[in-house]
């Protein structure tokens, strides 16, 4: 291909991605709207739009929340960070190192914020759950066991970094 038929390609398709940044700009301030407004809203729009790269841009929001727990002027519920987990699982067998590691950060984010909770229902065999939220969260994170222990050895650094850290939560469950 001659530098003028690439010239012309991109002609071609600079309408289309211009219109999808676009989509996507308007999504993302509308998410940004509903993140400050109301959190349940907020994960329904993530939800309903089913971008990966809405979610991709969102997930550090998402992550700071859960990090900062009741400390944080809208704190993520157990039931929303339960809601969002198909995104994550989705992330966590994507082939792109980028979506690996923010999913692999979202893992251990949870396991971090909902430790006890967790780690009493792994003692307890889940014979007393304390809510539906707690039994479905603790359920998805242990079918992602296998997942995070093929990406330990991930030749991406940050990927194998985040695996081993959210491995080593995993196996204490």
């Amino acid at each position: 291909m001659n530098y003028n038929d690439q010239s012309t390609n991109i002609a071609v398709q600079h309408p289309e991605i211009a219109n999808k940044l676009s989509r996507r700009l308007i999504q993302l301030r509308a998410a940004r709207t509903l993140w400050h407004k109301d959190m349940n809203q907020f994960m329904d729009h993530i939800l309903r739009v089913n971008d990966d790269g809405l979610s991709y841009d969102v997930f550090p929001w998402i992550i700071g929340r859960v990090r900062k727990g009741e400390k944080s002027s809208q704190p993520v519920s157990m039931g929303a960070c339960q809601e969002f987990m198909p995104v994550v699982l989705r992330f966590l067998h994507s082939d792109r190192d980028e979506h690996l590691h923010i999913a692999l950060v979202m893992v251990q984010s949870l396991l971090e914020r909902f430790w006890d909770q967790l780690l009493q229902m792994s003692r307890n065999h889940l014979t007393s759950c304390q809510s539906g939220n707690l039994e479905s969260l603790y359920m998805i994170l242990v079918t992602t066991v296998e997942r995070v222990r093929q990406l330990t050895s991930c030749k991406s650094p940050e990927v194998n970094k985040e695996a081993t850290a959210a491995y080593a939560l995993l196996e204490k469950l």
